[in-house]
């Protein structure tokens, strides 16, 4: 899983060898999230006589079924065609709510409804308010994750419809008043799936009431060591040779040589039909080859945290080793300038505040994205963001180009104190407080050597008049809205705010970016 992690950040900035490598990765994960699956059902296939009447196997039954659900839907939304579809939407949210309640959920019910029983010697209170519980909790999943599934799929064909050469919603109050009923579905079945955990509270305390904590002893077999292999199976048993076998084939089917290529195309199709017959006859021998590793704890666990280590610090070392170069233009400005002391408070205030929840700064190279929010995003215009807000909903449309928007302070002045004034149908929650609460500018400076520490390139110069810098660019800000009759004190949260909303996207294209100059 490690490895498709970049499922996420499909048609981003993000490399495109790694938004591959994250497809391909995740439809891998097809394969030993559904053996999982089949392997659960069939295990309780066992009892399934019983499923009518005990409540635990209900629980467990579906519990497993939304695991299958949700990790077939995962790698689906990873395929870039469907992802260019589902991404941003409410689709997303109905899939990880699919797992999160239904797989999740329900398997942590059956385990309750399991547990405590034995944990006080008596039966469950009562079966039939656990059938209750199960039947409302399914049926607020159901509408949760289907109107979500609605809502989402609408909300993407919306964005990307087009009429007459223009888009053919370009008011996003338009498309979400789309959403409102499926919103509303949504609350009813949250409020359902809450109310089946309550019935559970409920039914639990009381078996435990009925009962008292059991003390038992249980009596443990010793059994006589049994010879495992030796190290030298281990090192040199069938699992390492194979993978080793299996990389080297790997190199050759890679190599630029066509020739190379070609035999190790070839030597693919071998190994995996060598593979296939070592599995089959892994099932009718006691001792399998397999068993060499797995019989080992210890070195079964070194071998897993080294695989895991492997994924994690290829990801993570150059972006920690590297250093960021610093891109200039053709006349030698910095392309992406960092943040001023006010807009780098401002950008603390969009992150507290939680505007990364519902709005994205990272535009896909779309035609009707273009056309929405502007020119595609670039990686190296989030380089001094610590952390990034690509984001991964679109509630509210994307602020990746906002400065570039047109849109003056007067306008996200209003806004924030009452986005309906402005837009009217917003479902945005207003932010009065911001224009009362206040910004310390003294403590600014601190902030940018904390910028600098992470690579920012602010200079002693920079930081040393960093208060003074702040108050310049607020005063600026609060002449501008008080020429049009909006009063504001410069040290507000919301100037700041304002401040960095202005700033956002406006950056140019350093010489070695295509299209730079």
């Amino acid at each position: 899983y490690i490895w498709a992690g970049p499922h996420h950040l499909l048609y981003t900035a993000l490399p495109d060898w790694a938004q591959t490598l994250g497809m391909l990765f995740s439809l891998m994960l097809w394969a030993p999230s559904w053996g999982g699956m089949l392997n659960g059902l069939l295990t309780l296939r066992g009892a399934w006589h019983k499923v009518r009447t005990d409540p635990v196997l209900k629980f467990f039954v579906a519990g497993v079924t939304f695991y299958g659900m949700s990790t077939f839907e995962g790698p689906l939304l990873s395929i870039k065609s469907v992802n260019a579809l589902g991404h941003y939407t409410d689709w997303i949210i109905g899939h990880v709510h699919s797992g999160a309640l239904g797989w999740n959920g329900f398997m942590a019910a059956g385990m309750f409804y399991w547990l405590v029983p034995r944990l006080f010697g008596v039966q469950l209170w009562s079966k039939n308010l656990a059938d209750w519980h199960f039947w409302i909790g399914t049926f607020g999943i159901l509408l949760y994750v289907v109107s979500m599934w609605v809502s989402g799929v609408s909300q993407g064909l919306m964005w990307a419809a087009m009429e007459d050469g223009g888009l053919q919603y370009p008011n996003w109050v338009e498309m979400l008043e789309k959403s409102r009923y499926m919103y509303m579905t949504r609350t009813v079945g949250g409020v359902l799936f809450v109310v089946g955990w309550v019935m559970m509270i409920v039914n639990l305390w009381k078996t435990a009431k009925a009962g008292k904590p059991v003390e038992s002893q249980v009596d443990v077999a010793i059994l006589a060591p049994v010879a495992g292999p030796t190290t030298g199976q281990l090192v040199f048993g069938k699992p390492f040779a194979m993978t080793v076998l299996g990389l080297g084939i790997a190199v050759m089917f890679a190599a630029g040589n066509l020739y190379t290529s070609v035999i190790g195309f070839v030597l693919i199709i071998a190994f995996c039909v060598a593979v296939g017959v070592q599995l089959i006859g892994a099932t009718k021998n006691h001792f399998s080859w397999h068993d060499v590793i797995e019989t080992r704890p210890l070195a079964f666990s070194l071998l897993v945290v080294f695989a895991v280590l492997v994924g994690g610090v290829i990801e993570l070392v150059p972006g920690i080793v590297l250093k960021k170069e610093i891109p200039y233009t053709a006349d030698g400005e910095i392309a992406v300038a960092p943040y001023t002391p006010l807009e780098l408070e401002g950008r603390d205030v969009y992150v507290s505040e939680g505007c990364y929840v519902c709005h994205s700064q990272m535009i896909r190279p779309f035609k009707e994205e273009k056309m929405r929010y502007g020119d595609p995003s670039r990686i190296e215009e989030s380089m001094w963001d610590h952390p990034f807000q690509w984001g991964s909903k679109r509630t509210g449309p994307d602020l990746a180009r906002e400065g570039l928007s047109g849109r003056n302070s007067s306008w996200h002045y209003g806004h924030m104190l009452n986005p309906r004034d402005i837009s009217p149908g917003s479902n945005m929650p207003a932010y009065p407080w911001l224009a009362e609460q206040h910004i310390d500018p003294a403590a600014t400076p601190d902030k940018l050597k904390a910028m600098k520490a992470l690579g920012v390139p602010y200079d002693k110069q920079r930081i040393a008049g960093a208060e003074r810098e702040y108050r310049e660019q607020a005063g600026a800000i609060v002449a501008e809205l008080a020429a049009v009759g909006q009063e504001i004190e410069p040290t507000t949260k919301l100037v700041a705010l304002i401040a960095y909303l202005n700033r956002l996207g406006k950056n140019k294209l350093a010489v070695n970016v295509a299209g730079g100059k």
